[in-house]
């Protein structure tokens, strides 16, 4: 009769494990949530959704890693900028960064405030060759940070050769800044 009991140190472990378990699935519930989801996909089974949490967490890694590149850069046009102005008043000229990413392109133009002009026609010109070489301008915005106007132009590119139009647009581009300014 003893042996149908479960002695306590059995139950005990049986309890903890069960406890694991709950903990485990408690905290893959948590993970999931904090997913975005897509409403075409489907729930995958555990190992899925956590390559895809693996995935997401890179992807975020390396968009952190990027801005803060981005912030480095500010900080020293920033500073050159101070530099240029206190010594001469005037500044270096405009700057274009492009960033292709896929199939979407993101061009930052940054020129000194003093330059609003010059920055208008830079962008105008921007969109004019994103336009001819095929891109669809999807999002346009400025700002204005410590007497540098900073234009962001978000793009998406179409067809089968993504890297070398994206290349083609950014040498484009920065020979049209370099031949201008």
């Amino acid at each position: 009769m003893n042996q149908n009991r479960i002695s306590p140190s059995k139950f005990d472990r049986k309890s903890i494990e069960k406890n694991r378990r709950n903990q485990l699935k408690a905290l893959y519930c948590k993970l999931c949530s904090l997913l975005p989801r897509q409403s075409s996909k489907e729930i995958g089974n555990m190992s899925d959704e956590l390559g895809e949490a693996a995935s997401y967490i890179k992807k975020l890694q390396e968009r952190l890693e990027a801005m803060k590149r981005k912030r480095d850069f500010l900080k020293v046009r920033k500073s050159e900028n101070l530099k240029s102005n206190e010594s001469d008043g005037g500044s270096e000229g405009p700057v274009v960064q492009v960033d292709g990413n896929g199939s979407t392109l993101k061009v930052v133009l940054m020129s000194g405030i003093q330059e609003q002009c010059m920055c208008m026609c830079m962008l105008k010109e921007t969109l004019r060759i994103l336009m001819e070489e095929g891109a669809d301008v999807v999002s346009a915005a400025f700002s204005v940070l410590d007497r540098t106007v900073i234009h962001t132009v978000y793009s998406q590119i179409g067809g089968s050769g993504l890297e070398n139009e994206g290349a083609r647009i950014s040498e484009r581009l920065r020979k049209f800044v370099a031949d201008e300014y």
